[in-house]
């Protein structure tokens, strides 16, 4: 999924950001937190089929193939979605943006939620 809501421009450093720009870096990183929290599912549902006691021998194994193979694909794209140039470009803004002013009480004003359009 290439998301180019957010354009790339020169080096941030020297880049304002403008209103919209903080809002798509917000609602890329609430994806991403998304990402993650599903991700949490992986160590059950690579254990559920190992829990049936109905199930045979070949059901489990293709089971469990099953979801190993669902797993390895959601490390991927996180993988990829976090090495992603976007993703970089935001943490580097966020470091420099820290360096220039270490205050995060302002943070705090700002929702963790709710930046996701509803048109994904």
């Amino acid at each position: 999924m290439t998301d180019t809501s957010m354009p790339d421009a020169g080096p941030i450093e020297s880049q304002q950001w403008s209103a919209q720009r903080y809002e798509d870096a917000l609602a890329h990183l609430e994806r991403l937190q998304e990402k993650l929290d599903a991700l949490r599912a992986t160590l059950p549902s690579l254990v559920a089929p190992l829990l049936q006691p109905d199930a045979t021998r070949p059901q489990m194994f293709a089971s469990v193939v099953k979801a190993a193979a669902g797993s390895t694909n959601d490390l991927k794209t996180l993988r990829g979605e976090w090495t992603a140039e976007r993703t970089q470009q935001v943490l580097l803004h966020s470091k420099e943006s820290l360096l220039k002013d270490g205050d995060l009480s302002k943070a705090n004003e700002v929702a963790r939620y709710g930046w996701l359009k509803e048109d994904r």
